[in-house]
């Protein structure tokens, strides 16, 4: 159990949602069809206000076809990148906010936390209106990008986090586990995780994690996989605003 610095505002404000989509999370690659997801998504109607998830200045705002924010140009259509008044791990620390509808800051600008910077949409390489939400360390880089679950703070009371670094006995991540994570208390609920894909996603400095959960109900909970013809249980318990961080090196 760690003691979490939680220090971004989540970017969706009510009565809008900021609800991470499951469907398609950071470091999936939607069993195979999809290229590694960098982000997360916040689907909202169209128009839904954006928020700035932490102070700082807008180092790009407007279209991206000539400014290759993504794999390619066009990538997210419209989107602002903010580089924040603080640093982890002595590298800074930006936000991207993809896809949008509409832009209401300029490169240059300096915004404080919660601004509205902008609304959600669908340009770019997009399936329906949603915010695309991503945190990048030490550069604006495509590949810069960490988990958002690790840094937005928690979307409701009595929530925390769960990290994981799985392994195989050499030490290497093992990509693409299937893991069940069952709530062991009432009314705690059962996911279906992956770990990450083998991409070049740097996990946290701190933790080197391969994968994370994010808003995670107080209480106990089994992680639970099944590899090499075998079953793999542990217990942990997740506490409200902590990071809950599992270390398995299976065969």
């Amino acid at each position: 159990m760690l003691p979490w610095r939680f220090p971004l505002r989540r970017p969706i404000a009510p009565p809008g949602s900021s609800a991470i989509a499951p469907t398609y999370p950071f470091g999936s690659d939607y069993h195979g069809l999809r290229p590694v997801h960098h982000g997360a998504d916040m689907e909202n109607p169209r128009g839904t206000p954006v928020l700035a998830a932490a102070a700082g200045v807008v180092v790009f705002a407007g279209a991206d076809q000539h400014a290759l924010l993504g794999p390619t140009p066009n990538f997210y259509g419209q989107a602002v990148v903010l580089r924040h008044d603080f640093a982890v791990a002595g590298q800074p620390v930006l936000t991207l906010y993809g896809h949008l509808d509409t832009v209401a800051v300029q490169a240059g600008q300096t915004v404080a936390a919660g601004a509205v910077i902008g609304t959600v949409g669908s340009r770019g390489v997009a399936i329906g209106p949603h915010l695309h939400f991503e945190v990048r360390l030490g550069t604006n880089a495509y590949d810069a990008v960490q988990n958002p679950v690790l840094w937005l703070q928690p979307s409701a009371a009595g929530e925390g986090a769960l990290a994981m670094r799985l392994t195989d006995a050499a030490g290497q991540p093992r990509h693409l586990t299937d893991i069940v994570v069952r709530g062991l208390d009432a009314g705690l609920p059962t996911l279906y995780p992956q770990t990450y894909a083998p991409a070049a996603l740097p996990g946290d400095p701190r933790l080197h994690e391969n994968l994370a959960l994010g808003s995670l109900p107080a209480g106990r909970y089994e992680v639970e996989i099944t590899c090499c013809g075998r079953l793999f249980r542990r217990q942990i318990v997740i506490q409200p605003y902590r990071l809950t961080f599992v270390r398995l090196a299976l065969p």
